[in-house]
């Protein structure tokens, strides 16, 4: 018997919300390869909505990007779009939870976050926030892409150590059945 565990799942969705937002307010701006930043916002859609509820999906990834905007310095909306669209997106993709199988999770999100970096970073250039389109595809949008793929393998591998048993957000699903003893 499968047991979800919709509260365990809502606490750790909260967790891991709680503290990437910290981490993309404290450590992502020092860190960076050339230009590219981290986007936690995207790992954090990525690692909730993939294997998800569709229904909570579109929620999910409009404030985590709402989130994203308020603490940049790019266009108010724009992320929100964005995350909006690829947590539906992930959550329809019918995969596996992030903990259940984290190699084939970032092999399906290198393209998506790539997507989502370059998209960013077109309409920045759009909106003359940027300088070129080299600038903003091969100076940001490809480290930053590499970077969010980096920081959802670390984010899988937390979530598969930790969440062990039958939970709802991911993590090895028993039966409740054991032969010991026998």
């Amino acid at each position: 018997m499968i047991v979800n565990d919709t509260g365990r799942a809502r606490r750790v969705s909260i967790a891991l919300a709680v503290v990437l937002g910290i981490l993309q307010l404290s450590i992502v701006p020092n860190i960076g390869i050339i230009g590219g930043r981290a986007n936690l916002a995207l790992v954090f859609v990525a690692s909730v909505c993939l294997g998800g509820e569709t229904s909570k999906a579109p929620v999910t990834g409009f404030f985590a990007g709402l989130f994203y905007d308020l603490a940049g310095s790019g266009p108010i909306g724009l992320m929100a779009l964005l995350l909006t669209l690829t947590g539906f997106a992930l959550s329809a993709a019918g995969r596996s939870r992030v903990s259940d199988d984290p190699t084939a999770s970032v092999v399906l999100f290198a393209p998506v976050a790539l997507a989502v970096e370059v998209l960013y970073a077109i309409v920045l250039l759009l909106f003359g926030q940027a300088e070129s389109f080299v600038e903003v595809v091969f100076m940001r949008a490809l480290p930053g892409a590499v970077l969010d793929c980096l920081s959802l393998c670390i984010v899988a591998v937390i979530l598969a150590r930790f969440s062990g048993g039958s939970s709802g957000f991911g993590g090895k699903h028993s039966s409740g059945l054991s032969l010991k003893g026998l």
